[in-house]
């Protein structure tokens, strides 16, 4: 093991101006033993966040070092994994990408970056995992370093297009590309902000009542058709859902299900159904329980 090490300045001085050789031998001087090749084993199941994760189990590092284990891991990716993208990334692109739209939506003067950034976001995105268990993880972690800015990309597109700004077109296209989940429903959305409620509500009622699509994409309409208070159609589609969980035995969508539920009772409280109802949603819940 190499006696090189990261000294006390690497967050200033940037931990990219050091050898990988002294970035794993400060993981191992402070509990983490790792070789370029145990790294990339751990590369193989997971992304830098969930692997810093495991390494602060043993971590001894305080004060400059306490955050080294997550720095190590996203530098560790870059230079290791042959320019394979790393949630953080995306989620620093995508953050910068907002701030600037932000400033449009102020009406601030555009800087003249803003092309660049939608070219970045949009070119990252044919370098997603593939659909499945590693597109959730590297997904999730996404989210993770999003933080509150997830609450910005979520009104973004309607925002831009109440403005009357062409740009909601190119940001919800980049939106339902990266949560294939709202695909139709955040152009729904855009739609209604627009101005073109009834149309927007004839789109989200096609998704949510689809049984040919995605149950999950049908749930993201569900909740459109709530934010329209559109209560009698979002109950329709989520009791066809509950039959299906019911059949499946599938337990996400049924908790998924029974929180929309309660959403509705909560919402709608003078419903005439309100009895049948509760009862279906206890039943679903003794179901999970199960």
């Amino acid at each position: 093991m190499t006696s090189e090490r990261v000294d006390k300045a690497w967050h200033t001085k940037g931990i990219e101006t050091y050898s990988t050789a002294a970035i794993l031998g400060s993981l191992a001087h402070y509990g983490v033993p790792v070789t370029e090749e145990s790294f990339l084993a751990l590369a193989k199941e997971d992304f830098p966040l969930t692997i810093a994760l495991g390494w602060h189990e043993a971590w001894k590092g305080t004060g400059q070092f306490s955050r080294f284990p997550g720095a190590a891991a996203e530098e560790l990716w870059r230079r290791l994994k042959g320019g394979e993208l790393a949630p953080t990334d995306l989620a620093l692109a995508l953050i910068n990408l907002l701030t600037t739209l932000d400033a449009v939506l102020a009406s601030k003067p555009e800087d003249g970056t803003l092309e660049a950034l939608f070219k970045i976001v949009e070119g990252s995105l044919p370098r997603l995992p593939a659909e499945g268990d590693r597109r959730e993880k590297f997904m999730a972690e996404m989210v993770g370093a999003l933080g509150e800015w997830l609450e910005v990309l979520d009104g973004m597109a309607e925002a831009l297009a109440k403005k009357g700004l062409a740009l909601a077109d190119r940001f919800v296209t980049l939106e339902e590309a990266l949560f294939p989940v709202r695909q139709g429903t955040a152009t729904a959305l855009v739609k209604a902000a627009r101005g073109d409620q009834y149309g927007a509500l004839v789109d989200l009622r096609l998704i949510a009542g689809d049984s040919k699509r995605d149950d999950f994409t049908r749930l993201t309409a569900i909740d459109g058709l709530f934010q329209f208070d559109q209560f009698d159609d979002a109950k329709n589609s989520l009791l066809e859902l509950m039959e299906r969980a019911e059949k499946e035995r599938d337990v996400e969508l049924a908790s998924e299900l029974v929180e929309r539920l309660a959403h509705l009772l909560k919402v709608d409280p003078k419903r005439v159904d309100r009895a049948e109802l509760r009862t279906r949603v206890e039943q679903l819940a003794r179901a999970l329980e199960g």
